[in-house]
């Protein structure tokens, strides 16, 4: 189990647009990866909202945001649109 401050493992994964996101391409740069367990239930929604706000603070500081949850990239895409 990750903990705070950890090294991330490698990653290559798509997000809502199907675009790949691979950690090789991060490597160097600061980034936050959050993980939830699901898209558009309260709690997870709460946590993406709260990130959203944040989001021009994150740009400010050259931080990238990734979230993480099982569903698929569609499920994905409907969450993001609603919010």
């Amino acid at each position: 189990m990750l903990k705070a401050g950890d090294q991330a493992p490698v990653f290559n994964l798509p997000d809502a647009d199907m675009t790949m996101t691979d950690s090789a391409e991060l490597a160097g740069n600061p980034y936050v990866i959050y993980f939830y367990p699901k898209d558009d239930t309260p709690g997870c929604t709460m946590e993406g909202l709260e990130f959203t706000v944040l989001m021009s603070d994150f740009e400010e500081l050259g931080v990238a945001v990734i979230g993480v949850s099982k569903d698929n990239c569609a499920s994905h895409a409907a969450f993001r649109d609603k919010y």
